[in-house]
């Protein structure tokens, strides 16, 4: 009965070309700051947090949902969609969590290899795990490094979790081989909701950001039509 109510009630509005949206439920990490009494989202970001939460079977159940998989097919495939070429090159995925946006870039491509790196141990465990042809490094976002190089790097839903975004997007960009790609995504902030993020960038203020870190680079953005804001660095 509430269901056939609820139809109704989206057909009225559609009658005025008005469209009613469900609420989503609460997401699983929404759960997992509730129960773990956190007082910040710096202490939702913390090392121990993270790998608690990877430990966590129901919540990585329930974050690793159809739409979430769907949307790292959209990102895998941004670049193909762009004209860029990624068969064929080294691929790496800073901030790669388990491991399933590089199971959808080798659904999408034949890269040369692929390498996944993040600092939850336990993250890159289950990475392992998913995808086995692949290499996995434990790696802070904010080492300043450059022992490893890629063609195309993807950093996905990372910078949003992080107190200096601008020194973690300035560290990515010396990973890559030249010519290289980075491409990189982040919640939309007129609707991201989750009080673990640090960083809301609506589609205006993710541009400027950008621009401004990643000068004189070649810089596009734009909108996912699953939602984030998304970046394609071009190293020339």
């Amino acid at each position: 009965m509430r269901a056939f109510a609820g139809g109704l009630v989206v057909k009225f509005f559609a009658l005025f070309r008005i469209v009613v949206y469900r609420l989503p439920p609460r997401s699983a990490l929404d759960r997992v700051y509730r129960r773990a009494a956190l007082s910040s989202p710096i202490d939702f970001n913390r090392q121990e947090t993270v790998n608690q939460l990877w430990a966590d079977h129901e919540a990585q159940e329930a974050y690793l949902s159809p739409a979430c998989l769907a949307f790292y097919d959209e990102v895998a495939n941004l670049p193909q969609s762009k004209g860029i070429d990624c068969n064929g090159k080294h691929i790496a995925d800073v901030g790669c969590g388990t491991g399933h946006l590089l199971l959808s870039v080798r659904k999408a491509y034949r890269p040369l290899s692929m390498t996944g790196l993040d600092f939850s141990e336990t993250a890159i465990e289950i990475a392992r795990t998913n995808v086995p042809e692949a290499t996995f490094l434990c790696h802070d976002i904010y080492d300043s490094s450059k022992e490893h190089r890629f063609d195309i790097l993807f950093c996905t839903e990372t910078l949003e979790h992080l107190l200096f975004p601008d020194r973690a997007l300035r560290n990515l960009l010396p990973l890559l081989n030249r010519p290289g790609i980075a491409v990189i995504t982040v919640p939309d902030g007129r609707k991201d909701t989750f009080r673990g993020h640090i960083n809301f960038w609506s589609p205006e203020s993710w541009e400027v950001f950008v621009r401004e870190v990643c000068q004189p680079s070649e810089v596009e953005t734009g909108l996912l039509k699953y939602g984030s804001n998304f970046a394609i660095i071009r190293l020339t």
